[in-house]
């Protein structure tokens, strides 16, 4: 039977458990011959009331004969357990989602572990060591064949609709989780864009544009993988291959783990100076000085692979973007991980207007800075919070689903001996529990069509133009916030509106389902009172 959380594994259990307590206490007292009972009076008392006489008393007995056949079948099939259905004889999972590296799911089960903190912390669900009773995982024919169709049902939708593999949402929750904390790494970033990327950026906009090659062109072109806004971060595509730029500018000073390279380093003395020329007793450093394209992509050793691979979190976070967004080039995935780092690392630096030689006066600032504040306070204090609020909510849905669930399962006993072994109610209890395990179903929709909402609200884009995408959205850039609120807001409304529409819907039916059955049982009664005064109607003479 499969189940759609860790937690839901145990709370049937659990549940189960409470409801054979409950169901022991009602037949062990022998309450639960008292519903009978009062089926018998109930006839009874409405026999005398409707002024029933010696010939009312056939279609009172069939009357009670039936009520107690209808009695003694709900109580069999939804109050009475038995071993061939116990919980421990069927096969309880939960398939995770996908992993990090993109590999098939493993189920797991009570039976083989879950390979997770809720098989030390709730051991005592499967085992029954919380209880001395016994018989805790029996289940009632009929709850356990509506959690067995129940299950099937979802698991055969889920199978039917095939999710979209661009789930964008893990990557952004994986990168709003992901830190830069390295002090070496942040230093050596700070050094990197104070002696690379501060003269490279400096030479760009000094430069005529019209000696650009062709290459340096098409990677600055509109609607490229990288676009013109590539020479605005540190790991720029055309600093890197575009002559002039990073294969020639070199670090000021030497780089702490760059073995020297006497035909780069041509600054450094090769052969120890003879005595009396000026370079006598010159000693060259303990380190080289890279050039910046070696600096930045040379292997391990490079500021881009110790950005993606610095803690496990990037690392997976690296491989998830691999294997969900389609990239030209592994080179053009890793950049893209890597300009998220770095806005992650936020290192300090001097400023673009600064570089551009076009510092405001202290008034202009001030004005930017507060007019940029009331124009954009609103919408980013408002997708804050949507986005706050969206990681928990996602999160806890599922849990509450599965303590929902335990509270029908523990409720149903005692519901249906109050009911007087009423079909109606195990109706109704029939009807909760498929609603309720539904919301899974539900909730695979919602997650579903969120994605196919991010394909449509950036058409067309390419694995490196979705990763700035994401980048820009925790720099803050207006568009972006926009986009972003919209689509968190969707998504909670659908994760919270469809059950509650769908629980809705199936609440009025179950409603209207109960009131035509009153009415149709007032009608019944109204054909026989009709009948029986029709033949007390003397009748006429020929």
């Amino acid at each position: 039977m499969q189940l759609d959380s860790y937690l839901e594994l145990f709370t049937t259990m659990y549940g189960w458990a409470f409801a054979n307590i409950m169901g022991e206490i009602v037949t062990g007292t022998g309450l639960a011959a008292l519903p009978f009972a009062l089926i018998v009076f109930n006839a009874w008392r409405e026999a005398k009331e409707q002024g029933q006489g010696f010939h009312g008393v056939l279609g009172l007995l069939e009357s009670v004969q039936t009520r107690l056949y209808t009695a003694l079948f709900v109580m069999t099939v939804c109050f009475a357990t038995t071993p061939i259905t116990s919980l421990h004889n069927v096969n309880l999972s939960y398939t995770p989602t996908r992993s990090l590296d993109n590999s098939e799911p493993q189920p797991v089960s009570l039976k083989s572990g879950t390979r997770s903190s809720y098989d030390v912390a709730m051991a005592d669900a499967v085992s029954g060591a919380f209880s001395k009773a016994g018989n805790l995982s029996y289940v009632p024919a009929w709850w356990y064949a509506v959690m067995g169709i129940s299950s099937g049902i979802n698991s055969a939708f889920r199978a039917g609709l095939s999710s979209s593999s661009r789930d964008i949402r893990v990557i952004e929750d994986m990168a709003r989780m992901a830190t830069i904390e390295d002090p070496g790494l942040l230093h050596d970033l700070q050094r990197f864009y104070s002696e690379c990327f501060i003269p490279a950026r400096s030479q760009y906009l000094a430069m005529d544009k019209a000696t650009i090659s062709t290459a340096g062109k098409a990677i600055l072109a509109e609607g490229s993988s990288y676009g013109p806004t590539d020479v605005d971060w540190v790991g720029s595509q055309f600093f890197r291959t575009e002559k002039g730029f990073y294969g020639t500018i070199r670090s000021y000073n030497p780089v702490p783990g760059w073995p020297i390279d006497f035909a780069r380093d041509t600054d450094y003395i090769q052969t120890p100076a003879p005595e009396g020329t000026p370079e006598a007793g010159y000693q060259n450093p303990d380190w080289g000085r890279p050039t910046c394209k070696e600096w930045w992509e040379s292997g391990t050793m490079g500021l881009r692979e110790k950005l993606i691979s610095n803690t496990s979190a990037w690392r997976g976070l690296s491989q998830k973007v691999q294997n969900t967004l389609s990239f030209k080039s592994a080179d053009e995935a890793k950049d893209s991980v890597a300009r998220l780092g770095f806005e992650k690392a936020n290192p300090v630096f001097v400023s673009p207007e600064r570089i551009m030689g076009d510092e405001y006066g202290v008034g202009t600032n001030t004005w930017r800075t507060v007019t940029g504040a009331i124009s954009t306070w609103g919408v980013a204090n408002k997708a804050l919070d949507a986005s706050l609020a969206m990681v928990p909510l996602l999160n806890a849905l599922p849990m509450v689903q599965a303590l929902v669930l335990m509270a029908l399962y523990m409720f149903l006993p005692m519901i249906i001996f109050l009911s007087g072994y009423d079909l109606k109610v195990a109706f109704y209890g029939t009807l909760a529990i498929f609603t309720v395990k539904f919301w899974s179903v539900l909730w695979f929709v919602a997650r579903w069509i969120d994605a196919h909402l991010i394909d449509a609200m950036y058409p067309g884009f390419s694995g490196s133009a979705m990763m700035q995408e994401i980048t820009q959205s925790f720099s803050s850039g207006q568009p972006q916030i926009y986009k972003r609120m919209l689509l968190n807001t969707l998504l909670m409304l659908m994760f919270v509106g469809l059950p509650l529409m769908w629980s809705a819907i199936l609440g009025w039916m179950g409603y209207r389902i109960g009131m035509d059955g009153e009415l149709l049982s007032q009608s019944g009664k109204m054909a026989v009172s009709a009948g029986s005064a029709s033949k007390s109607i003397p009748r006429g003479r020929k």
